[in-house]
């Protein structure tokens, strides 16, 4: 079948085959490829194949949705991409990469998906892949796993160049090492892949971390995980796992941004060999035009979200963007600029600890002894060499109201949906 979608302010029309709308398995590089490789055609000739799959790839994604095409397909025209193409095949190799503990290379710039689903999920992780990106973060909570396969599929990328990260969900602590199996077992189904690049605990509210955290070592140690890593831990929970000599994580996500910068734990990142990712590397935009943020990015003639963006990457984080809105993904891409000693010093200044995702961010206040074992299992006494207090009342409420938002199927990512005008901005 053929369907024609407009591109480009000419209105061009583009006869497009119909893909079917399933996902590739991700070990299969190039199974959506033609058999010709690259190598083998002229390069104008490569560089027309480009444009035009990236058209049916496009038309692909969203040709279930009823979306207008027009409304959410890249704005290149085709002859903007052929020329892209010829001077730049390979835009994942502008990413900078950091280099972790045991030698793996993250790219340092990625795609949150928080809160994307469906059609807006597939639309963004296959506009992120086209601008150049290579990390995807993800989390079998976001429920969009398979969302992330398809899109990486039809974007034509082979599976060894995307850096993929997902998470552990806080109501598979309670099952230790078997449970947390089944759950990469399944987030790797979901994903259409035979390993993840890194696996993250999604946050310490779970408990059972003395169990739970050498089973996410263990996956490792099979091949099924290149990194093992957390999320929304501070600096008492990681000082916890060292305490009884376990092997620290490689990475700690955290929300991290120019209006809570983390310095302490940043710090004990560094003392460790733990690399910081930054979660909401822009406060979801809810301090934009309302600090000195506005004049420093008018000044350099950038946007608050390239500023927000920069700083976090010239600070050495992995940065994780979130945005949906194809324009914004390419935006917060654009960095080909750096700040200054003097733009550094004061955007150093506007650490005020605001925290945009506090039901995130407050796990990192959790105390050790809450976490380290099931609730049902903490005793008065010694334990592990630490005393460890009997659940309190609070504790026990707590209990129970998570369990009643896990059935309830909510997820423990726990920032809450913005605005529609600051939704895509993270």
């Amino acid at each position: 079948a053929k369907i024609a979608i407009a591109q480009g302010s000419l209105g061009t029309l583009l006869h497009v085959r119909l893909l079917m709308d399933s996902a590739t398995p991700l070990d299969t590089d190039g199974s959506r490829r033609s058999s010709i490789t690259q190598e083998q055609m002229q390069p104008a000739a490569a560089a027309e194949a480009q444009a035009e799959a990236r058209a049916t790839q496009t038309a692909s994604l969203h040709v279930q949705s009823n979306v207008d095409l027009k409304e959410i397909a890249p704005s290149r025209n085709v002859a903007q991409d052929r020329a892209l193409d010829a001077v730049d095949p390979s835009p994942g190799e502008r990413n900078f990469r950091v280099v972790l503990r045991r030698g793996v290379q993250v790219p340092q710039l990625g795609l949150g998906t928080f809160c994307a689903k469906g059609i807006q999920c597939r639309t963004a992780v296959f506009a992120a892949l086209s601008a150049g990106y290579r990390l995807i973060d993800t989390a079998a909570a976001y429920q969009n796993e398979p969302d992330v396969a398809l899109a990486i599929g039809q974007a034509g990328v082979p599976r060894s160049e995307v850096f993929i990260s997902t998470k552990l969900q806080a109501k598979e602590h309670t099952g230790g090492a078997s449970n947390v199996a089944v759950a990469l077992r399944s987030a790797l189904n979901q994903l259409g892949t035979s390993y993840v690049d890194l696996y993250m605990i999604h946050n310490p509210r779970g408990g059972n971390l003395l169990e739970v955290w050498p089973a996410m070592l263990n996956l490792r140690d099979q091949g099924l995980v290149r990194v093992v890593g957390v999320s929304n831990f501070g600096v008492q929970q990681l000082e916890g796992l060292k305490a009884v000599g376990l092997e620290l994580p490689e990475v700690n996500q955290i929300e991290l941004h120019c209006w809570w910068q983390q310095r302490e734990v940043v710090e004990y990142h560094r003392q460790h060999g733990i690399a910081t990712m930054a979660y909401s590397p822009l406060a979801r935009g809810q301090r934009f035009g309302s600090t000195g943020m506005v004049d420093v990015a008018h000044n350099m003639g950038r946007s608050e979200a390239q500023v927000a963006i920069c700083w976090s990457l010239q600070m050495g984080h992995i940065v994780i963007p979130k945005s949906t809105n194809i324009d914004r993904i390419r935006s917060n891409f654009a960095m080909d600029f750096k700040l200054s000693s003097v733009e550094l010093a004061a955007i150093s200044k506007f650490d005020v600890g605001y925290r945009s995702c506090a039901n995130a961010s407050k796990c990192m206040d959790i105390p050790w002894a809450q976490v380290a074992q099931p609730y049902e299992h903490l005793k008065s006494g010694k334990n592990g060499g630490q005393e460890v207090a009997k659940p309190t009342h609070k504790d026990q409420q707590r209990q129970q109201w998570q369990q009643q938002q896990l059935q309830q199927k909510t997820h423990w990512a726990g920032c809450s949906t913005d605005a529609p005008a600051a939704a895509s901005a993270n």
